[in-house]
């Protein structure tokens, strides 16, 4: 047995309006709190920058002694719970200290049009729940009071600890995400390896079998409608506040669908053998948009553009996360010249594959779909990988399909 997190999210019924107004003034706090130290940081992080300053204090211990100080000097924020409100300098240090790597750009401001409104109750706070019968459970907010809690199906981690809540409003009520500490069972190593080729909108395993997100057509249809409508229409207005709502209501819809399926594909797949091998997919970099600059214009930019928006639904990286705690090793493999190359005899070339479904091998004459082909050869990238953990100890990727062609012929 070992200790993992697992995440379950309820729909949060305030019981009050009091209580949903407490719960929106938490969330405003934590965004002027936010935002009050962005604006104290930019001017020390951009003289930083230029060799003229000192490098800003990036610790969440060091913003919350200066937080203290900001809270016992504005009134209104003593009215409110203190350790939800400091949470926000948690996920405010871990932004700046990624921007002092290099990986990102300075934290931008949060806006009350463009921020959903969230806080965090974090452990050290304590969260409680507490059951109410079969279909409804209690959080306890700080300074708050408890508000009910209700899901569709069963809750199978409500023995677990409850460690960190985190409480959004998704524009039509709010949900709380609440993680649990579980004792789960660590899966068993089979032996079997399967290995899965994703392509847009779907997903193919090495054993043939295909699995294909729902049509979501009339519904993106009906978003773009509302797009188009609330782009006429004037900011501000009654009618343009209606078509919101209308949007975001079916952006809801269309995100629960695709959540739904990437939840039953893992699960699925996760549950068929202990090591699964897919592709190290650099989403950011296969995603960049084709416009090119004014000297140099890109060519077929629509239809990137329409590529990029397809591959980004299929949420490559969620499958992927999913899949990481859910089956028993994950291995991620080179994805250079998986779809071109023959899973029989090992022959990689382009013209293997004319079409974008059908595979067809120039030297031996092999057919085969070719995301089950592509899968296949993931699988074998994936088993070559395991053989050399257990020669050096140390996870290797195969230089040559040569590698592959012995361990298929072996």
């Amino acid at each position: 047995m070992t200790k993992e997190i697992r995440t379950v999210e309820y729909v949060v019924l305030p019981t009050t309006r009091a209580k949903g107004r407490k719960m929106f003034q938490i969330a405003g706090a934590c965004r002027y709190v936010w935002n009050h130290f962005r604006e104290n940081n930019l001017a020390d992080y951009q003289a930083f920058r230029k060799g003229k300053g000192q490098r800003p204090q990036t610790s969440f211990f060091s913003l919350g002694v200066e937080f203290t100080k900001l809270r016992h000097e504005t009134e209104w924020m003593q009215e409110l719970p203190a350790n939800p409100v400091k949470h926000t300098l948690k996920y405010f240090a871990d932004a700046l200290k990624e921007t002092m790597a290099g990986k990102k750009g300075f934290p931008k401001p949060r806006s009350r049009k463009r921020t959903a409104p969230s806080f965090t109750i974090p452990s050290s706070a304590g969260v409680r729940i507490r059951k109410v019968n079969e279909k409804y459970s209690s959080l306890l907010i700080p300074l708050v009071g408890w508000v009910t809690l209700t899901r569709r199906g069963d809750n199978l981690w409500e023995n677990g600890t409850p460690k960190q809540a985190v409480l959004r409003h998704d524009g039509h009520r709010w949900r709380a995400f609440v993680f649990y500490e579980v004792e789960v069972e660590k899966k068993l190593d089979d032996g079997e390896v399967l290995g899965i080729d994703m392509n847009v909108r779907q997903v193919a395993t090495s054993d043939g079998h295909f699995y294909f997100l729902p049509d979501l057509k009339k519904k993106e249809a009906r978003r773009k409608r509302y797009q188009r409508r609330m782009a006429r229409q004037i900011k501000g207005s009654n009618r343009r506040k209606d078509t919101k709502k209308k949007l975001a209501k079916v952006s809801r819809k269309i995100a629960n669908v695709r959540k739904n399926w990437i939840h039953q594909t893992t699960k699925e797949i996760a549950g068929k053998c202990g090591t699964i091998a897919v592709e190290d997919l650099k989403v950011k970099n296969m995603t960049t948009s084709a416009k090119g600059t004014v000297e140099n214009p890109g060519k077929n930019v629509r239809q990137k553009s329409g590529l990029n928006r397809v591959m980004l639904e299929t949420a490559f990286g969620e499958i992927r996360r999913n899949l990481e705690y859910k089956c028993g090793r994950l291995i991620e493999v080179n994805p250079a010249y998986t779809s071109h190359t023959c899973s029989e005899c090992g022959h990689a070339e382009k013209e293997n594959r004319k079409t974008q479904a059908r595979f067809l091998c120039v030297s031996c004459g092999y057919a085969s779909n070719a995301d089950t082909n592509a899968a296949t050869n993931i699988r074998r990238l994936g088993v070559a990988q395991l053989h050399g953990e257990e020669r050096s100890g140390s996870r290797q990727t195969p230089l040559s399909r040569e590698i592959d062609a012995r361990l298929h012929n072996g």
